[in-house]
Parts: structure tokens; sequence; C-alpha cells
């Protein structure tokens, strides 16, 4: 008899539990590697807010999330810890109540809530020359055109996150006009203001707030002449009423680079800039996004209360001076 099949024959028990251990052991490791990752979601948003959900993992992983019936996966790369994964989402402007935010990753999926926080919107009552009030019917298949293209623009859904936080402020001037606010234009009611106007003389460099690919530029009845740059995952970022273009579709631009020049084009009492940030088609409020770290809760951006320089748009109607859209 051979001493491997004496040993094996003489102490069968202890081969047995040596051979469970391994077994178990190896379950342990490949349980370890294909460990769920690491999730992080506020449970609190404000209406009009972004907010970020993350995953994070000591070994690469792939994830994805659904909010508000969309399928978005997340951006993952690796840092010098381990693998993160990232998405930007919205809750819209008139989001009431409890949210759901469904989390896949590879031990399948479970959802939470985050409940969205009302905010005290602000009146915002402006004058216009009358044709951006009632455009005359003559514009009105430009007007649908210009609909039309901005819904394709935005419905772009790329899996790259090339955005960045904190962004990056296109314009040094202080804000004219907040997001959320009603609008009324000469005594008539009309959709919240969905961006943010900013002051700036015709000429003022306008930057982009983070890279991407330019998706529009063209001129709009409303927006006047205006830029659109992709960010990836759905998140997309607008300059409006410019004077002049700096790029053209299909351009890949930088943080921070010039994309336009701050004027006074399209629907507006005088020169600035209107920025629009768009997160899988909700309009958001831009301006917390400049801080770190974000914050998620909060009101209205508030206006800032200094003197306005005179309008320089000569179809607009004598009203509150050169600042609004």
């Amino acid at each position: 008899m051979s001493p491997v099949f004496s040993f094996l024959c003489a102490r069968p028990g202890r081969v047995l539990r040596r051979a469970v251990a391994l077994t178990l052991a190896l379950a342990a490791v490949r349980s370890a590697a294909w460990a769920a990752p690491r999730w992080d979601a506020p449970a609190e948003v404000s209406q009009g807010r972004a907010f970020v959900v993350r995953a994070t993992d000591t070994q690469p992983f792939t994830a994805s999330v659904v909010w508000r019936d969309k399928t978005i996966p997340l951006a993952v790369t690796e840092h010098a810890d381990g693998w993160e994964g990232r998405v930007m989402l919205a809750v819209p402007i008139d989001a009431k109540g409890s949210l759901n935010l469904t989390l896949k990753d590879s031990e399948g999926a479970r959802t939470v809530k985050v409940e969205a926080l009302s905010v005290p919107w602000h009146e915002d009552r402006l004058t216009v020359a009358p044709q951006y009030v009632t455009p005359p019917a003559e514009v009105q298949a430009r007007i649908k055109r210009d609909g039309e293209h901005n819904a394709r623009v935005l419905a772009s859904m790329r899996p790259e996150a090339e955005w960045t936080l904190p962004l990056y402020r296109p314009v040094k001037g202080s804000i004219s006009g907040p997001f959320g606010g009603r609008r009324v234009f000469n005594g008539q009611p009309r959709a919240p203001h969905k961006g943010t106007d900013m002051r700036g003389p015709t000429g003022t460099p306008a930057h982009a707030v983070a890279a991407g690919t330019v998706v529009l530029a063209e001129p709009q009845y409303y927006s006047g002449n205006v830029v659109m740059v992709d960010h990836g995952q759905g998140v997309i970022s607008m300059y409006a009423h410019l004077s002049a273009f700096d790029v053209k579709v299909g351009d890949r631009v930088e943080r921070g680079q010039i994309v336009g020049k701050v004027g006074a084009t399209g629907r507006v009492t005088g020169p600035h800039l209107h920025l629009g940030l768009m997160v899988q088609g909700v309009a958001v409020d831009a301006m917390p996004l400049y801080a770190e770290p974000l914050r998620v809760v909060g009101g209205p951006t508030p206006e800032d209360k200094i003197a306005r320089p005179a309008p320089q748009n000569k179809a607009a109607a004598p009203g509150p001076a050169g600042t609004k859209s």
C-alpha cells in the first residue's frame, strides 16, 4: 500500500475537514471579490437642485441607477484608494413628496427614497418688447423648430461623465435673475425661470462650466445666440444671449474654455449671460454646484441687489435694466 493511500485511508476525517476548510476559504475570497459596492446618496434634496450618487469599492465594478424612469450607468474610474462610480441626478422644480431611486449592482437592485423638499420660489416681473411676449405669426414656425431642436439635443445620454465639481463660474458678474422664479412678462405669467442670469457687459468672455463637447451653437428666437455643451450622463450646460460664438458644433472644450461673448440677443432687457444647466432634461439651479462640498438642501439662490447697467438692447422696452431674460 502506498504511503499516500495509507494516509487517506487512515485519516479520512482530517482530509475531509481540510477540503471543506479550503472550499470555504475559496468561497470567502470569491465573495469578497464580487461584493457589492458601497453606495452614497442623499435622503433629502430641495426642488430644482442637482445631486450626486456615488458607489465605491476596492475592485472594478459596474452599477447603475434608475431615476425618474431612466436607467443611467455610473461612470466608474480608478482612484488611489480604489474604484468610484458617480452619476449626477436632478430633482425637478415642481417635484413633491418621496421619489424612488433604484440602485443596481452585482447583488441586484434595491430602492431607496429621496424626499423632495419644497422651495419658496419668488416671482419676477419684467417688461420686454411686445413681440417677445406674444410672438407674431411669422416667427411661430421658428420658435417651434428651436424647441424641437433643443429637445433632441437635451435627450442626449452619453455614458461618460466629463463634468467635475465644483463647476467653473462662466462669468464673474453677480446674479440678476435667479433660477426658479415665476416669470411675468408685461403682466402675463409665463413658465418659471429655468436658468441663472449673470451680469456682464457686451463682449465679456463666457466660459464653459466643465469639459465636454459642443452640441448646439446657433441663433434662436428667445435665447438669441446660444451654445450648449454636453458633459456626459445627460448633463448639458447652456449659454444664451451671446453677442458672438467662439465654438462650433462638434468642438471639444475644456473646463473654463471660452465658448462665446456676453450679449443681448433674443428676449432680454439688456446684456447678460443666461446660464442653464440641464440634468437628464431637468433644469436645475447651477449656483450650488460652484461650492464645495455640494449643498443639496436649501432655498432659492438670491438676486444680488446692486446697481445695474443701463439697457443696451434697442428692441427691448424700458424695464429692469439690462440683466434679465
